[in-house]
């Protein structure tokens, strides 16, 4: 018959590693969560949101694509803050905001939200897919 301390010990073990894939699976690749919201969402919301948040003087939209693909089509009342010198920026912004940020695919705001969470921001969505996804969902691009 086997130890049952040793079984104790082997069941303990796999019941950690249950928990840490369940827990991991939970995560969808979202930042940690601080004391605000720091998330990645689909277009769809995207839109939902800046259409609830509009006019709201503690509300912005930031591009952050080089000026010659925001001038391509954006996001109408959205603002232009290259990822280049966002940093250099970055203390132009309330903290307290609540922002939607976008790129052309995902790379560069997914940057641009981790430096915005790493700030302290209260309040950031990054819109999955950026650009790229937002006119596949058909949803409305300004230019110029």
């Amino acid at each position: 018959m086997a130890d049952p301390y040793l079984l104790l010990v082997l069941m303990l073990a796999a019941g950690g590693i249950v928990a840490a894939v369940l827990i991991g699976g939970c995560l969808d690749g979202n930042p940690p969560a601080g004391s605000g919201i720091v998330r990645t969402i689909p277009p769809a919301e995207a839109l939902t949101l800046i259409e609830e948040k509009k006019g709201s003087p503690d509300f912005a939209v930031i591009d952050v694509r080089r000026p010659d693909e925001f001038a391509g089509g954006h996001i109408e009342g959205a603002i232009n803050i290259n990822s280049a010198t966002f940093s250099e920026r970055l203390a132009e912004l309330d903290p307290n905001g609540t922002y939607v940020i976008c790129c052309q695919r995902g790379g560069r705001s997914a940057g641009v939200r981790d430096m915005m969470r790493d700030a302290g921001f209260r309040e950031v969505y990054e819109i999955k897919g950026g650009m790229s996804a937002w006119t596949a969902a058909g949803l409305p691009v300004v230019k110029g």
